[in-house]
């Protein structure tokens, strides 16, 4: 199973327009995968949308990707758009197969920057206490990048109320279990966003 990771950054003042559209937009941004969520950003870098998606294998992304390349307007909005970015993400060996479903509506993105050749030890570091873990608060999935460098990892974690994300990381922090002993010492770099899912998203 493959994830691709749309980044949708609308240009200033372009929320109003691009709200209506929403729904064509995530009907048309993966015909050959599922579509599994749109998120907006919240707090973290604003005016922008997450587009999450899912793929058999990577055949099938890249044939969506080449449609993209051939269609001069491929989401409807390209007016609006300041940036477009796309990435690949594999899961880790942990990761639950993601499907819709209401667990949100807040999903925070967390995004690590991962030393060459270091995904393996952090994976394994992670292995040992995500099912701990996550009798504290679900992880929606947690997948490693496919292209560009350097690599990243980013984890997705639903939660019903900002109450509940602060409660269930305090936990975590208290049994001594988050961060998971060991897993940052081949992260370069940490940023979080928290999104709240969109009124078309199948993630709720």
């Amino acid at each position: 199973m493959i994830y691709e990771i749309t980044t949708l950054a609308l240009l200033p003042n372009r929320l109003g327009a691009v709200m209506p559209a929403l729904g064509d937009v995530y009907g048309k941004a993966a015909p050959s995968g599922e579509m599994l969520g749109c998120f907006s950003v919240e707090f973290g870098a604003l005016n922008r949308f997450y587009l999450l998606a899912k793929y058999e294998n990577t055949e099938a992304l890249f044939a969506d990707r080449a449609k993209r390349l051939e269609d001069s307007d491929p989401y409807g909005i390209t007016e609006h758009l300041g940036n477009v970015a796309r990435t690949a993400y594999k899961p880790l060996s942990f990761s639950h197969d993601i499907t819709t479903g209401d667990f949100g509506p807040f999903y925070e993105f967390r995004t690590y920057t991962i030393a060459p050749n270091g995904l393996a030890e952090t994976e394994e570091a992670w292995a040992k206490v995500i099912t701990e873990r996550e009798t504290m608060s679900p992880l929606l999935g947690i997948m490693g990048s496919l292209e560009g460098a350097p690599k990243k990892m980013v984890h997705i974690w639903p939660y019903k109320s900002i109450e509940e994300r602060m409660k269930a990381r305090a936990q975590a922090s208290k049994v001594g279990i988050w961060p998971p002993p060991g897993g940052s010492n081949q992260l370069t770099s940490l940023t979080s966003e928290l999104t709240v899912a969109t009124a078309v998203s199948g993630l709720k």
